[in-house]
């Protein structure tokens, strides 16, 4: 009795997906993994792959070797491209011992049982598996806690001293999280990051060109050219920071278009396949989110703009016009906007409208989100001008 009470409840067990063409096997296991595990079962490849896709992740998926139409192995390989983080177990008769170790070796498959499997050893590499999935999580989140802390402690330094630029930079990076809360793609940390670091190139160009981009003013034969290779300067900046691969092919990829990126093969196996999937993904997001930026510049309205964009026939992804569309509310464009003063602004606000001094000069863009160095560097401003008050934002959670 105390044991059960022990035992963890279903809803806080680690999930693990069995997958097997014979539902009394399936029951079986069910009932040998009873209070150990919260189990979902699956009669095919295919439903197991729907399962994997949809709803709160697996830490680990246990399949057959031997099922109708898609095999154990193939299961296993593709949820390996889909799910890369799921942990992979195989479970084969003795008959099937070579394939199943051809499997593992190719597939990257972290246990393969023979059945039956007697319940202790089933447990036991179960158990290892899900803390497998825990150590793999964990380091894959304090990597991306600290890759991403010190990106944007790198961006709010820069912004100091290029406000013109990283408030573009950050236009862009809202109009990406935006596709990304709509469509949850996978590596969704790197597409963000992609779009916070895309505009690093800008520090290339002239301050003259600079308020022309950010105005949606027309730009000289010279200065599109000098634009349009922005992407190749920030992925040289970027190249010396490691574990960025993915960020730096995403900018990288960015001019080409939704056709062009569809008809391009995956190459390499289920790793690379799957960082070339997610580097298209975000470039197509970038590319979006830019040239969006670009005609919002000039003071079109979102739905114009996004109208506009669609009527370029191959050029962008429907689906994240789509996204984007939904969340434009008819008549919201002024909604919960507020007038500061520069002594009442708080971390999280946005700013809407250019902020500048007597002088004319740019202390930050709109789209910039206040921090706390900003709001330090609003008061501590000794330039021989005075900052042009109020200061118009949007509070992040208006009302």
């Amino acid at each position: 009795m105390l044991d059960e009470l022990q035992k963890p409840s279903v809803a806080t067990r680690p999930r693990v997906l069995c997958v097997d063409d014979e539902p009394a096997v399936l029951d079986g296991l069910m009932r040998q993994l009873h209070g150990e595990f919260n189990l979902v079962g699956a009669v095919s490849g295919q439903e197991a792959l729907a399962l994997l896709a949809e709803g709160p992740p697996f830490p680990v998926l246990m399949s057959d070797m031997r099922m109708p139409g898609l095999g154990g192995a193939d299961v296993l390989a593709q949820a390996r491209l889909t799910k890369p983080d799921t942990v992979r177990v195989l479970l084969s008769g003795q008959s099937d011992i070579d394939d199943a170790i051809t499997a593992v070796n190719e597939g990257n498959i972290f246990r393969f049982l023979v059945k039956p499997c007697p319940r202790p050893i089933l447990v036991k590499a179960l158990t290892d598996a899900v803390d497998q999935y825990r150590l793999v999580t964990a380091e894959k989140e304090l990597l991306e806690r600290t890759l991403r802390g010190s990106v944007e402690a790198l961006l709010e330094a820069l912004s100091l001293a290029n406000p013109l630029a990283f408030a573009r930079a950050t236009r862009i990076q809202q109009t990406v999280r935006q596709m990304i809360m709509a469509t949850r793609p996978q590596e969704a940390w790197c597409i963000e990051v992609a779009a916070m670091l895309s505009q690093i190139g800008t520090v290339v160009l002239a301050q003259e060109t600079l308020y022309k981009l950010n105005g949606g003013l027309p730009l000289t034969a010279e200065e599109e050219l000098q634009v349009r290779v922005l992407p190749w300067h920030a992925e040289r900046l970027l190249g010396k920071i490691p574990r960025l691969e993915v960020v730096r092919q995403i900018i990288h990829d960015q001019t080409i278009s939704y056709e062009q990126a569809r008809s391009r093969p995956l190459v390499g196996g289920a790793p690379a396949a799957h960082a070339a999937v997610s580097a298209q993904t975000g470039a197509q997001m970038l590319r979006l989110a830019v040239d969006l930026e670009a005609l919002e510049a000039r003071g079109l309205d979102r739905r114009d703009v996004l109208s506009t964009l669609g009527r370029r026939k191959g050029s962008y992804d429907p689906a994240l016009l789509g996204a984007l569309m939904e969340t434009v509310e008819p008549g919201d464009e002024g909604s919960g906007i507020v007038a500061l003063m520069a002594k009442e602004l708080r971390p999280g606000m946005t700013i809407v409208y250019d902020v500048v001094d007597s002088s004319g000069r740019l202390l930050v863009g709109h789209g910039y989100e206040v921090t706390e160095s900003l709001i330090e560097r609003i008061r501590n401003w000794k330039a021989g001008a005075v900052i042009r008050e109020p200061i118009y934002v949007r509070a992040k959670n208006p009302g």
